[in-house]
């Protein structure tokens, strides 16, 4: 099964000048997660880089059910290969291969993949900032981040590209009911309370 959310305002806060951030609460005690793996793959022009998250099924019946569309997707969660199977890409998206090795080479009993896509300014890329999981429910908060792209990158300040972040995390679906991702301007540092919880420096 493919847990899937859209969010508008996630995609605001990451598509160029806007510097707003997402309206939800956070919980006050948690830890940072370190042990996971992210690819990002981008796409130009007006079609993101997942273009279908079907669930496979052996039903005729339901041969044409579907996670939401790419125009309405922004999140989604990975629990099974057969989800896997379902993810379809466009053809001229970066970063493929590498994207598509993280999916495959999941182990989805003990591991789980999240999918984050947004448009976001030519002249950006996005990055993972950080990732916390919520000490009562287990919840992940998946903290992404919007960087100036190197110099020699031929861009255009007011156009838009989109991207799409897989991001392997070190537990199974099931050991969590929902999850939540935001983003802003630039890359802070994670919250003081976390670093306390985990002993990070």
């Amino acid at each position: 099964m493919l847990l899937s959310s859209a969010g508008a305002s996630l995609a605001v806060a990451l598509s160029g000048c806007s510097g707003s951030e997402t309206d939800r609460s956070s919980s006050e005690g948690g830890t940072v997660v370190t042990d996971y793996a992210t690819e990002i793959v981008r796409s130009g022009g007006e079609q993101p880089p997942i273009i279908a998250l079907q669930e496979p099924t052996n039903s005729a019946e339901n041969d044409s059910e579907t996670s939401p569309s790419p125009e309405s997707f922004t999140q989604a969660v990975i629990e099974s290969e057969n989800d896997a199977e379902g993810i379809e890409f466009a053809e001229d998206a970066t970063n493929l291969a590498a994207v598509r090795r993280l999916i495959t080479e999941t182990a989805y009993a003990s591991e789980s993949v999240f999918l984050y896509q947004t448009p976001i300014g030519e002249c950006y890329d996005l990055e993972l900032n950080y990732i916390t999981r919520d000490e009562v429910d287990g919840d992940p908060d998946i903290e992404f981040c919007r960087v100036i792209r190197e110099a020699d990158v031929d861009c255009e300040r007011d156009a838009r590209n989109h991207v799409a972040a897989a991001v392997r995390l070190p537990f199974p679906a099931d050991e969590y009911n929902g999850f939540s991702a935001g983003g802003g301007r630039g890359c802070d540092p994670i919250p003081e309370r976390y670093r306390n919880e985990s002993g990070s420096p």
